[in-house]
């Protein structure tokens, strides 16, 4: 009975456009909504386009259609989970311009890679290769679930900017695999070195963050980067923290996330550096709901996601203008 509502990172001095994520429904400003300059909220004034979710589909029976088991706290509640298309169809885009004490959301990068910097500016060769699990592989990108606009997930991202950004000759080798522990990661490392990469990226702890160890995930972590170091003397290694899983369900205790991105800084130093993510929802939650990030409603960023994602270690991989 409420009319909906829809909530920005930050501020908006004006709104310019609300679209549907897959851009064939486009409301100009004052079409059937209503904004408030300086506001990050906007009220519809009518249906918004595209289905709505429901409080009630948030938490749904043990054993129902499309839910996952379990709530913290409840095993008799399972939680909305919808990989493939269901949140995008549901996703909107908004067009605004920011208001003028507003800041983008933040990228949190810790030390530095000079050496790849380097290469890139000279424009000599570049391999990446990409060690993680399933939100390397893409999913649930628009790409990989068939929807337009056919966004790929971050690493391709990342590969394109690059490409049209510096000179070098820009490859990648991407080994992720869905449902990977950090130790998986390491069994296959010597696979992903025998393409001889200038630039390893290691992007796990959404599903090792279940276990509550991060001296564990650090020990494992730490065995790649020597390893890498001992293979390929010359590369680069970036760690990546994880994104936020969802805070209610059981296999992503919240309080883990930080404690694990801190292990990973623990590891940085030459030739290995960070990009933090967990920071980076962790600032965007203040504002925004979870299922505004979510591409499956538990563990996998959207569009949206994925492009945060990229921003995060383009900015470790370029120089500012």
């Amino acid at each position: 009975g409420e009319p909906a509502r829809a909530r920005r990172a930050d501020p908006a001095a004006r709104i310019i456009a609300v679209a549907t994520a897959d851009g064939r429904e486009i409301l100009e400003a004052g079409t059937g909504w209503h904004h408030e300059p300086g506001s990050a909220e906007i009220v519809f004034t009518h249906p918004p386009p595209g289905p709505p979710i429901l409080d009630a589909e948030r938490f749904l029976p043990e054993n129902a259609p499309h839910a996952y088991r379990h709530r913290a706290g409840d095993p008799r509640q399972w939680l909305l989970y919808r990989p493939g298309r269901w949140f995008h169809d549901r996703d909107l885009e908004i067009t605004y311009e920011r208001a003028a004490d507003a800041a983008p959301p933040p990228v949190v990068c810790h030390g530095s890679l000079p050496r790849t910097r380097a290469r890139l500016a000279e424009g000599k060769p570049l391999v990446i290769g990409v060690s993680g699990d399933s939100i390397s592989t893409g999913l649930d990108a628009s790409e990989i679930t068939a929807a337009p606009p056919c966004q790929p997930g971050w690493p391709d991202l990342v590969v394109a900017q690059l490409r049209v950004a510096v000179p070098a000759r820009v490859t990648h080798v991407n080994r992720a695999v869905a449902g990977w522990s950090v130790a998986d990661g390491l069994a296959d490392l010597d696979a992903l070195l025998d393409a001889e990469p200038d630039l390893v990226i290691v992007a796990y702890g959404m599903n090792d963050v279940g276990r509550r160890d991060p001296q564990w995930y650090r020990e494992q972590t730490g065995a790649i980067v020597r390893r890498v170091q001992d293979r390929r003397p010359g590369a680069d290694v970036l760690l990546v923290a994880t994104m936020l899983g969802n805070d209610e369900w059981i296999h992503t205790p919240r309080e883990m996330f930080d404690r694990y991105r801190d292990e990973l800084a623990g590891l940085v130093g030459e030739g290995v550096a960070l990009v933090d993510m967990t920071a980076v929802w962790e600032s965007l939650l203040r504002s925004k709901e979870v299922f505004d990030l979510t591409g499956n409603g538990l563990n996998h960023p959207n569009d949206f996601g994925h492009r945060l994602y990229a921003r995060g270690v383009l900015e470790m991989l370029l120089e500012r203008p």
